[in-house]
């Protein structure tokens, strides 16, 4: 009998004290419920997940990192419009200017790439030099640097947006960054290896693919219709059901709440109606089948990502911006006890010719 557990399914390659993901619905960070986090401050979040300190000490650790120098500038502005956002910063963080000491050893160059993609993603999307305050909120400079007049609700969606995706687990980005950092690669590499993970539609791409999906519908009979559809294919229909989860995710339930205060009413609302029709199809298609699946944080987050005023292909690249300190916290947690991983796998091919026999 085959003991391969595709996908890793159900086992359990390390420890971990950075985030806890319960089935019944629940998340935390560092023991502290992710209900209690999303009014903090970015940044004090971020604190908790790489220090295990909730406050703003990151905020002057990571002040001077803030923005690009011109070699930077120059080499993000010298990519083609057709390059993908994610491409972009997987090319440009093993490529950063180093950076001084900030206290957290190996992690320091990891702590100055995480400060500086806001400004990457920044520059790339106005397609001209901009400028991170560097003693603004996270959020806030963030949205100042590409046009967003700082509706207070847009700064506070855009903040509890980033919260909930700093750290999730050993996800398929993370994981991939651990196992990059157990060969005791620099940092940097680690960060990349989680990106180049970020990036696919099964992963962190999903909310690109739902809200895109989502357009394409133009009413609530059409979603319903392409629910049915996907489902009787055996597609997979994005920002649906999650891996670690059997109820809610409770990422996405604090985050529909601000879908909910900034489409309704708006000329978003139709397109708020349509991703709520697949939700509610969805549900009921599972229920038919005896399945427990749900919407994740991907399904509506896009939706609050193009109210913010990021176009769908630089979802994921925000998404990477909070994700990165939750790499940086694996690689330093990594670091107290590693070892290389070289999983086994089971040779199906054929057989090998030796000397004339089969064996």
């Amino acid at each position: 009998m085959s003991r391969v557990a595709k996908g890793l399914a159900g086992v359990v390659v390390d420890q971990t004290a950075i985030s806890d993901v319960r089935a019944e619905g629940a998340l935390s960070y560092r023991g502290r419920n992710i209900d209690a986090l999303v009014n903090e401050p970015f940044l004090n979040v971020a604190g908790l997940v790489v220090d295990n300190v909730l406050d703003d000490h990151l905020c002057d650790i990571l002040a001077s990192s803030v923005n690009l120098d011109q070699r930077e500038t120059d080499f993000v502005l010298a990519a083609p419009d057709t390059t993908h956002p994610m491409q972009l910063l997987q090319s440009i963080v093993p490529l950063m200017t180093r950076c001084n000491d900030l206290g957290h050893g190996e992690a320091d160059q990891g702590l100055h790439v995480a400060a500086k993609l806001p400004a990457v993603v920044a520059t790339f999307l106005m397609r001209r030099p901009v400028t991170i305050g560097a003693h603004q909120g996270y959020a806030e400079a963030f949205l100042a640097a590409i046009g967003n007049a700082l509706d207070p609700d847009h700064v506070a969606a855009f903040n509890t947006a980033q919260i909930l995706q700093i750290e999730h687990s050993f996800n398929a980005g993370t994981f991939a960054a651990r196992v990059v950092a157990s060969t005791m690669a620099p940092v940097e590499a680690s960060i990349a290896a989680g990106i180049g993970a970020l990036s696919g539609p099964l992963h962190g791409g999903a909310d690109q693919d739902a809200l895109e999906i989502a357009d394409s519908c133009n009413n609530v009979a059409q979603a319903r219709d392409y629910v049915q559809r996907t489902l009787a294919a055996g597609g997979k229909v994005p920002g649906m059901g999650h891996r670690e989860y059997r109820q809610v995710d409770p990422r996405a339930k604090l985050l529909q709440r601000w879908v909910d205060r900034l489409a309704i009413g708006t000329e978003h609302e139709a397109t708020y109606d349509v991703l709520r029709e697949i939700d509610a199809c969805f549900s009921v298609e599972m229920r038919e089948r005896g399945k427990a699946l749900y919407a994740n944080v991907d399904f509506y987050k896009g939706l609050v990502y193009r109210i913010l005023g990021l176009p769908n292909h630089f979802f994921t690249a925000a998404f990477a911006m909070a994700r990165v300190f939750g790499y940086v916290a694996h690689f330093i947690e990594s670091r107290q006890d590693n070892r290389i991983f070289r999983p086994a796998a089971e040779y199906v091919g054929p057989a090998v010719e030796v000397a004339g026999a089969i064996r």
